[in-house]
């Protein structure tokens, strides 16, 4: 689907609009993938380190969070934070809470890479939402709120079926 196809469909009624959004949604999935994906090759990280450092940018994080996100084993995890605190993106810090727990917590290296390959996204991003009302950014903001949980109980759908 071609972004003039999505524009067309935008500008349908009711049920083509619905479908519109709906191929709007997956071109920007796919759009979103291929990024993230050619991030990954440029810094040499595979999918679950880039989860990793995804999790943990929004905040420090336990190692039993960062499996569940990822959707690794703990094992597998520890592994995975020992493999990026090598490369120096990731270290571990005593809870701030509770410091006999252990966070995971990205390096300054980590949020300068971050910042030098999404902050442009932020910033074009923020510059689209100057077009929009108050009102439209509500109604996004809805949309995307819903949208992000009904693709998480989609995803713990399918986890429990792939469990089964």
């Amino acid at each position: 689907m071609n972004y003039s196809m999505i524009e067309e469909k935008s500008n349908e009624e009711s049920p083509d609009l619905a479908e519109a959004i709906g191929f709007a949604c997956m071109r920007w999935q796919e759009v979103t993938e291929a990024f993230d994906e050619t991030f990954g090759k440029l810094y040499g990280l595979n999918s679950a380190e880039r989860q990793c450092l995804s999790v943990i940018m929004r905040a420090p994080q336990p190692a039993n969070v960062v499996a569940k996100a990822v959707g690794l084993a703990p094992p597998s995890v520890t592994a995975l934070v020992d493999r990026l605190t090598a490369r120096g993106l990731v270290h571990r810090i005593a809870d701030p809470k509770d410091r006999r727990r252990i966070l995971i917590a990205p390096s300054d290296m980590a949020v300068e890479v971050a910042r030098e390959i999404y902050g442009p996204i932020q910033d074009a991003g923020s510059r689209m939402l100057e077009h929009f009302s108050d009102n439209e950014k509500r109604i996004v903001l809805r949309f995307l709120t819903e949208a992000i949980q009904m693709q998480e109980n989609e995803l713990e759908r399918l986890q429990q079926k792939k469990a089964k």
